[in-house]
């Protein structure tokens, strides 16, 4: 083997190997297939449960799920067993990192957004980009995306309904021009709980109104934003005041609709982002925002487009964004900084699974064969952006970087009513009288004996567990077995097995399942029947529009995960063209990249080096 090298890790979230090849095929990923012809490749086995919080944990531990304690969403013991906490932040990863490894070793590193990679456990060679590579509510943003619409789709989190009236009291507002606030909402993550709203003035041109102005107040001369139907402002870096302080985050927005009798209004902003805190070390945030423009962290995710806050023009709008921002802000880091190791998770291509499947695949009720070319347009460019990234990537670090693509599981089609989510152990819990709640739908802990989260059971154990009645021993055997019985027997409403696999934690151990934060059973649901099919006409017979969305609005969830993730290596050192026929576990990814660039193996790993792909002369 060659000597130390630096290395550099890209993960596209979501994709699986076929897929991923799929675009290469089609011409779209001309650098991802210059890696796979010059290096080696295998399809990887994602970790059990197969999600992100569980499968970038082990990507970058090289260690199980039982070493690493990483789901989406974590029971910490000894807490109520309906309380769950978000498995992102990185104290709560058990394992050593691949960037904690390398400062073990006096290297520095480069961390884009991974999941569990902050707060960080040390501030002296590392740059972080990011939060904690959580899919969802920042912790640091202002706002999530927001629509402000006359007529909202449905109620959500992020759609907020206005009332438009006359403008009054305002310092220059002219004749017929119509009010409403702008009301700036932190999400439940966020660590801000109060933000000062903005002023929207509704303005007339020849034909009636056709444009809003922003404000900060109804005093203020200048406006923050002039918005004008179907077009982006630019952004603007604006003095918010949050919890009582003044706080400058990015700001700009799309008019997606306005009546010219302003009875119909439609204004998304992205997500408001503070642009001094985004970036480890501070000082770093000027030169980057200078470099690649503001920062946002949570574009429009398909919570957001599916919430009825902006459509699919506008998603995509902002994913370009994101991508082109980590692309540049890579390449200026990489290029300007010292480094050894580079971990960069892109989660674009999850979002977009879950939100358009339904464009590509026919077997979709929403799919329609005549625009089926432009969703898989639509694909092609973000995959794109993708490229791009690595792209950037290479021409930055140079030919004597180890350079590994990654992801974290495959997606694949959400079809309505077949199945391939997480499943509900409770309403089987309930039905047998192991769980009891009141008519507000509160548990009621003295009478419950079992409680499900996704992917596990828990039993309310005496001694173990806050009002735990379950007796350890013989009577938690017998309870055990009883619900393992009535959750393999259970059956959904298409009359498939509503668990695929039903284990007591001991034998889920084989399959690296394990640790003081899971259940006492662990679940598996099936996935969608490979020959599912839904019978369009009776679909639409019972399902509007109304419910579903339309193309270029949709409503449904279109996408979920597969088993089914790739790990592709280049490099110096690095075997050229090889193809492993057997997939590989997940956990050989850091062990294998670690040893092909020179640096420590993380201490916890428990995945092998894929020698086969490393020259070892």
């Amino acid at each position: 083997m060659s000597g130390s090298s630096r290395l550099a890790i890209i993960g596209f979230d979501s994709i699986s190997l076929k897929f991923l090849e799929t675009f290469v095929e089609r011409g779209v990923l001309p650098t991802i297939g210059q890696l796979i012809r010059e290096g080696c490749v295998t399809q990887t086995w994602p970790c059990f449960p197969m999600e992100t919080g569980t499968n970038w944990a082990c990507l970058a531990t090289g260690a199980s799920p039982w070493v690493t304690g990483c789901n989406m969403s974590t029971h910490l013991p000894g807490t109520p067993l309906n309380r769950r906490i978000r498995g992102f932040p990185g104290e709560l990863c058990l394992a050593e990192q691949l960037w904690s490894a390398a400062h073990r070793a006096g290297k520095n590193s480069v961390v884009f957004d991974w999941s569990q990679s902050w707060p960080l456990r040390f501030e002296d060679g590392i740059i972080h980009i990011g939060e904690d590579g959580r899919p969802d509510n920042a912790f640091r943003a202002l706002q999530d995306d927001m629509a402000y619409t006359t007529h909202p789709r449905k109620p959500g989190p992020h759609v907020t309904k206005i009332e438009p009236a006359p403008a009054a009291g305002w310092a220059n507002a002219p004749a017929g021009a119509l009010e409403f606030e702008v009301a700036i909402q932190p999400r439940e993550a966020s660590r801000y709980r109060q933000v000062d709203p903005l002023f929207a003035l509704m303005l007339k041109g020849g034909a009636g109104y056709d444009r809003i102005e922003l404000y900060a107040s109804k005093q203020a001369v200048e406006p923050l934003q002039v918005f004008r139907l179907g077009e982006w402002t630019a952004w603007k870096v604006h003095a918010f005041t949050a919890d009582g302080k003044p706080v400058n985050a990015g700001l700009r927005g799309k008019l997606l609709i306005l009546s010219p009798d302003a009875k119909e209004v439609h204004l998304y902003l992205s997500e408001i982002y503070p642009q001094d805190d985004f970036v480890h070390p501070n000082s770093l945030a000027p030169e980057l925002v200078q470099a690649c423009g503001p920062f946002i962290i949570q574009c429009s995710r398909q919570q957001v487009v599916q919430g009825g806050a902006s459509d699919i023009a506008t998603y995509f709008d902002e994913q370009q964004y994101l991508g082109n921002w980590w692309r540049d802000a890579a390449g200026h880091i990489l290029g300007t900084r010292e480094w050894d190791l580079f971990m960069l998770k892109w989660h674009g291509p999850d979002w977009t699974n879950h939100l358009t499947m339904y464009m590509i695949d026919e077997r979709h009720p929403m799919y329609e064969p005549d625009r089926a070319a432009e969703g898989w347009a639509l694909w092609d460019k973000i995959m794109g952006w993708g490229d791009e990234i690595v792209a950037r990537v290479l021409e930055a670090a140079g030919p004597d970087t180890v350079v590994a693509l990654v992801s974290d599981h495959g997606g694949d089609t959400q079809l309505p009513g077949l199945g391939g989510g997480h499943g509900d152990p409770n309403a089987i819990l309930a039905r047998h009288g192991w769980l009891v709640q009141d008519k507000a739908g509160h548990v009621d802990w003295s009478r419950t004996r079992a409680f499900g989260a996704p992917h596990y059971v828990y039993l309310n154990v005496k001694g173990r567990d806050p009002d735990g009645i379950v007796e350890p021993g013989d009577e938690y055997l017998a309870l055990r077995e009883e619900i393992i019985e009535a959750l393999l027997a259970a059956t959904g409403g298409d009359g498939r097995h509503a668990y695929r696999v039903v284990l007591p934690m001991e034998d889920a151990g084989r399959l690296a399942v394990g640790g003081d934060r899971v259940g006492d059973i662990f679940l598996v649901p099936p996935k969608t029947h490979p020959l599912g099919r839904i019978d369009k006409d009776a679909f639409w017979k019972t399902h509007t529009r109304e419910e579903t969305g339309t193309w270029d609005w949709p409503q449904l969830n279109a996408g979920s995960h597969s088993d089914d993730s790739y790990f592709i290596i280049s490099g110096p050192g690095v075997k050229k063209g090889v193809r492993r026929e057997r997939p590989t576990l997940i956990t050989s990814v850091a062990p294998t990249c670690a040893t092909a660039a020179g640096l420590p193996v993380p201490a916890d790993a428990d995945g092998s080096v894929l020698w086969e792909f490393l020259d070892r002369e």
